[in-house]
């Protein structure tokens, strides 16, 4: 279940929009302060009414997209297209302009929740190392990363399953299946693999005899 932190101190505004989300399968907490949006944990969709930010909106909003990769939807009464563009620059997923409809809010709240939902599929992530599975391409920052497929493979499965440590014969069932191929060779692959991610190979960890790990303890 999707929880959702509605900041919203219009009381009326506040419990039908809490109804409206809460009849789709959404949890909703509200609160009323710019303070909640750092107080409260566990939300994954952020809604907040621009007027509660004060003159910080902006600088708030880039903070929150810092260090939580959730949708954000801003409700403001102020209608205008460069302050608009601003807040979507800022990392805003949607700007929607009071009065509305609150079943609008919320359609508009679920198409967002399924672009992030599909993107997430889609891409592996791990201390800066981005994979793209659909274009099988690996980046880290702005530099791409040039791997086979079986190494694409390795580095998908080491993210998946990040902080445990996965036994060889794991790896091996998984990328070759019944044409098993020795240990040897995928310590060759995890070799080449570490070498192409440069700095970043350092977490990828070996336990002799027993298998690898991805870990952010190095």
């Amino acid at each position: 279940m999707t929880k959702v932190l509605l900041i919203e101190d219009d009381k009326s505004l506040a419990e039908e929009i809490y109804e409206v989300f809460t009849d789709s399968g959404f949890e909703v907490e509200i609160g009323t302060s710019q303070e909640d949006i750092f107080k409260r944990n566990g939300y994954s969709f952020l809604i907040f009414d621009l007027a509660l930010l004060g003159t910080k909106g902006l600088e708030i909003c880039k903070r929150i997209k810092e260090k939580k990769d959730i949708p954000i939807v801003v409700l403001s009464s102020v209608c205008n297209i460069d302050f608009k563009v601003k807040w979507f620059e800022t990392g805003a997923d949607d700007f929607i302009v009071k009065p509305f409809s609150t079943r609008e809010l919320l359609a508009r709240s679920q198409a967002i929740l399924r672009r992030y939902r599909e993107r997430i599929r889609n891409v592996l992530e791990f201390e800066g190392i981005i994979l793209k599975k659909k274009e099988g391409r690996v980046l880290i920052g702005d530099k791409s990363v040039d791997l086979t497929k079986i190494e694409l493979e390795i580095l998908e499965l080491l993210i998946k399953y990040q902080e445990e440590v996965l036994p060889k014969e794991f790896l091996v069932e998984r990328i070759w299946g019944k044409n098993k191929k020795s240990s040897r060779v995928l310590d060759v692959y995890i070799y080449r693999l570490r070498r192409k991610l440069g700095k970043k190979g350092k977490h990828l960890k070996t336990l002799t005899n027993v298998g690898y790990i991805l870990t952010r303890n190095v």
